[in-house]
């Protein structure tokens, strides 16, 4: 193959491929509602927020059901009012939720085409080089999780959103007594742990891949 359109080739697959990993993981999260209710019990959230398990459960399923891809166009709680500043705020979350989504959905195929073309072109350096990009990216964010979770978790909100609206208060916004900060933790290590999951089948590939085509 020629060098250049290997050198191309590589290069694209691998942000293909780490896109496809990290929005993969984050949609992973987003879908799994059982994380969220074994936090609920973990942490006691009926007892810190003074709403059962079920007012938890139900509103949580509503917010998640808001924020699938094809979920509803408005978000209404069975159990809680919202601020007209809360509500622009789930909004801006549904966009990027949703962009997520589809970009994991797309990225997948795009990696599965990509694989299949490997195949034919012996080019596998994109699952090395996806796994050296994902290592850096995911330890980075490891490291300031375990450093400081509270300056990340503010960080990552003045990265994503340009007002100050995800600032709840709870008498006006009481969605957030059922969210405290230790669930979001738990999903941050969530998606960590989906990433190294990705990035242990990319290394499988690789190793597979790569000392195959040293027989040739």
């Amino acid at each position: 193959m020629n060098n250049s359109k290997h050198i191309v080739f590589n290069t694209l697959m691998t942000v293909i491929c780490f896109l496809f990993i990290v929005t993969m993981s984050v949609t992973l999260i987003l879908y799994l509602k059982p994380l969220y209710y074994m936090m609920v019990r973990i942490l006691d959230v009926p007892a810190m927020s003074g709403y059962s398990y079920e007012v938890c459960k139900t509103n949580y399923d509503i917010l998640i059901d808001y924020n699938m891809a094809w979920g509803p166009k408005s978000l209404e709680f069975r159990d809680f009012v919202m601020s007209i500043t809360g509500r622009i705020h789930f909004e801006e979350v549904k966009r990027i939720f949703v962009t997520i989504q589809i970009t994991s959905w797309v990225t997948m195929v795009l990696t599965i085409i990509g694989y299949i073309a490997a195949h034919k072109l012996k080019a596998w350096e994109w699952l090395r080089n996806t796994i050296i990009m994902a290592l850096v990216v995911g330890g980075s964010v490891g490291a300031a999780l375990a450093i400081d979770w509270d300056w990340t978790f503010v960080f990552m909100h003045s990265l994503l959103f340009d007002n100050d609206y995800w600032l709840f208060d709870p008498t006006t916004d009481p969605v957030i007594n059922i969210l405290p900060d230790s669930v979001f933790l738990a999903a941050a290590v969530g998606i960590l742990v989906f990433l190294a999951i990705g990035l242990v089948i990319c290394g499988v590939l690789y190793k597979k891949h790569h000392k195959r085509g040293k027989k040739f």
